[in-house]
């Protein structure tokens, strides 16, 4: 009533009356400047908050508009803007569209969330690189991504969700330079892009970027290796169509950016320039494996019929069975950590069951293990971490297990169903596999890895970025056996870690630069989870 009343006062005495606005703030994400002199967020940005309509001006970085309310927003336009953060467009009720006419130069995964009336995006102008692989979630009116422009480092898969139905797979009318999934999106036909002056303008634009970006003086790590990768694949197309000065001038960018440290080195980069190993004089102690005649272990053989799932071929063909049958039980959610209740099969397997969920790839691991252990053949879950290991949050863990047949071990990882082998077939452990990345020698990754049997993994991603990313310090548990850590009634074993020389790795009991003693034939064996001595023992 108080609104009415001065909204009537206001017309009879004929003053205007200011509309109610929204003032967006500087989200923080940046410190400092993407690129030098260009301010990474406008000094005032207020809109109206009835707006049906807002566009944005350039901005360095954008915002998650989500949080805030406009609650008759239809279409939102943006146009230049070097970082647009993962759920920008979330939870916006009555959003329709969304269009950037400007560049962009990186935007990150689920760029739509719970819009249940956005129908379209477009992007009209180049982007640099995306994420990947999601875009969107619960959108249940989309049917229309549209890439009018290049794109250089296109990271999107179009992955089925139930919650977007409408969707089947992005437009591009521009071209892409690099895809990750190229049976979904192929890379343009460089006979195409040179007889596009458009494209080729737009080609000019990103160089011009991404220079900016590798030049840049502030601390913005994340963002000069995202425009280093992305002008990777961009330099040899400009060499290509015949841009010459674009390409000397993003390749005279690119050395000054390299030269700053690891910030724009690929993963593989970062371990091809590791340190190399050497025995050491530390004590170390041998790695102890738990018998299958172990009260806990005969029970998780016979209560999930296990000489049933491993078969009776001969022991990779075990290995690989268990292997599949964890991965297929137990869905990977990387944001979900171990359920209540001890660290072991049971709990696990039931508990994804009970919750319709899944457990983070420490939980897959230590399951494979005790599946492994149970049917006799002797294993270890290994976490492989990063040259970043105290700040970098991801890790991966997977298995090793013994072959008999092969004397050797071998990578299991149930995460992904993946296995490694090199040219001629022999199947490799982690540290075999780490030395054939450092060194540019044949890996192959089988075929039929994947994620959570909805998305297949490929060899570029998962070796030669992902694990060669995590492969730079590798760790294992001295003491094998069901329960091998969290909450329980035995005691437990130290953690051994093997990294190359001069690492400042703290995350281990036993710290060694020893690759012939990590990766030992098992030839300690005990007979119970009891320890019959402390030496492996906390």
């Amino acid at each position: 009533m108080k609104n009415i009343f001065i909204f009537l006062a206001s017309a009879i005495l004929g003053i205007s009356v200011l509309a109610e606005t929204v003032e967006i703030k500087n989200p923080g994400y940046i410190e400092g400047q993407i690129r030098d002199g260009i301010p990474v967020f406008p000094d005032s940005l207020c809109f109206d908050r009835d707006a049906e309509e807002i566009t944005f001006p350039d901005m360095g970085t954008f915002v998650e508009l989500g949080d805030y309310d406009f609650p008759n927003l239809r279409k939102v336009t943006l146009n230049n803007v070097d970082y647009i953060p993962g759920g920008a467009f979330g939870g916006m009720k009555n959003l329709e569209e969304i269009v950037v006419n400007g560049l962009v130069g990186h935007f990150d995964c689920w760029f739509v969330g719970h819009c249940p009336k956005l129908r379209k995006v477009v992007f009209n102008g180049p982007v640099s690189s995306t994420g990947g692989p999601g875009f969107k979630y619960d959108c249940p009116q989309l049917d229309s991504v549209v890439f009018n422009g290049v794109v250089v480092n296109f990271g999107l898969g179009s992955f089925p969700d139930e919650k977007t139905p409408k969707f089947k797979n992005y437009t591009i009318n521009g071209a892409l330079i690099t895809a990750r999934y190229d049976s979904l999106t192929p890379p343009a036909d460089i006979n195409v892009i040179r007889s596009n002056p458009h494209i080729i303008e737009q080609l000019k634009q990103l160089e011009k970027w991404q220079s900016q970006v590798l030049t840049a003086t502030g601390d913005n790590k994340w963002m000069r290796g995202c425009a280093y990768d992305a002008a990777r694949a961009l330099a040899p197309v400009l060499d290509s169509i015949g841009c010459t000065a674009s390409s000397d001038s993003l390749k005279s960018a690119m050395a000054f950016a390299w030269n700053h440290g690891d910030d724009v080195k690929s993963m593989l980069d970062i371990l091809k320039e590791s340190p190399s190993y050497a025995t050491d004089s530390i004590h170390k102690p041998q790695f102890t494996y738990v018998l299958p005649s172990d009260s806990m272990l005969t029970e998780t053989r016979r209560h999930f019929n296990l000489d049933s799932i491993a078969g009776n071929g001969n022991d990779i063909s075990k290995i690989k069975n268990l292997l599949y049958w964890v991965h297929d039980n137990i869905r990977h959610d990387g944001s979900n950590g171990f359920p209540e209740g001890p660290r072991n099969l049971k709990n696990i397997y039931y508990s994804a069951r009970r919750d319709s969920c899944g457990y983070n790839c420490r939980a897959l691991a230590i399951s494979l293990t005790e599946a492994l252990l149970a049917e006799g053949i002797p294993a270890r879950y290994v976490t492989c971490e990063s040259k970043k290991w105290d700040s970098d949050n991801d890790c991966h863990v997977i298995c090793v297990a013994w072959s008999e047949s092969l004397n050797k071990w071998i990578w299991v990882d149930p995460t992904f169903a993946a296995y490694v082998t090199d040219e001629n077939g022999l199947l490799l452990h982690p540290g075999e596999v780490r030395y054939r990345l450092q060194h540019d020698l044949p890996l192959i990754l089988n075929p039929d890895a994947n994620w959570n049997n909805l998305s297949n993994e490929t060899k570029d991603h998962y070796l030669d970025y992902y694990m060669a990313k995590n492969l730079y310090i590798i760790s294992a548990n001295l003491l094998n056996q069901a329960e091998p850590e969290g909450k329980s009634a035995h005691l437990q074993g130290y953690i051994a870690a093997l990294v190359p020389i001069g690492s400042n790795y703290t995350r281990a009991y036993y710290i060694s630069t020893d690759s012939d003693w990590f990766w030992q034939p098992p030839t300690k064996f005990q007979e119970s989870s009891k320890p019959k001595s402390e030496i492996n023992i906390r």
